[in-house]
């Protein structure tokens, strides 16, 4: 009995040490100032996705923009030597009362891939209003369009979509 006793102490003084460093870490992590200016999260009646910061990933803070008239946030990125524009907005209701509208919406726009992401499905169009491959994902209430300078690999595409992060709204 007292060697179960000896054995339980420093077990238990582990588990004290790794839920303390849990918290800490919960905390840190919570507490980390967000991206998106507040003025722009306070106005915005949507989730707001943006991508991680990260070594292959720069957002221009000064190219925040959020358009009264569209109810729209705009933001560039840098990533894998392009820059691309996001632009985002609340879904329309058109989504979500007809279900073949967003398809058809897809179609319209040039749609030529589509693929899994952790926040939903993005499609790959080319829309000949832009003449620039653009990635839509429409997802949690928002409808998110990404411009790239330049064309890129689904992989990098997917890569991009899968650092995203996003704001309550």
């Amino acid at each position: 009995m007292r060697n179960s006793k000896i054995l339980l102490r420093p077990i238990v003084g582990i588990m004290i040490v790794l839920a303390v460093a849990a918290m800490v870490g919960a905390y840190v992590y919570n507490s980390r100032p967000s991206v998106i200016p507040s003025a722009i999260r306070r106005q915005a009646n949507f989730a707001i996705f943006y991508p991680n910061p990260s070594k292959q990933i720069y957002i221009l803070p000064s190219s925040f923009k959020y358009d009264t008239s569209l109810s729209q946030v705009a933001f560039v990125a840098r990533f894998a030597n392009r820059s691309i524009t996001f632009a985002e907005q609340s879904s329309p209701d058109s989504f979500a009362a007809t279900p073949t509208f967003y398809a058809n919406f897809i179609t319209k726009l040039g749609g030529y891939a589509t693929f899994s992401s952790i926040d939903g499905t993005v499609s790959l169009t080319e829309p000949a209003q832009v003449n620039a491959q653009t990635a839509v994902m429409n997802t949690k209430g928002t409808l998110l369009f990404a411009k790239s300078s330049n064309d890129m690999s689904e992989n990098n595409w997917r890569l991009l979509f899968n650092s995203l992060s996003f704001t309550q709204p």
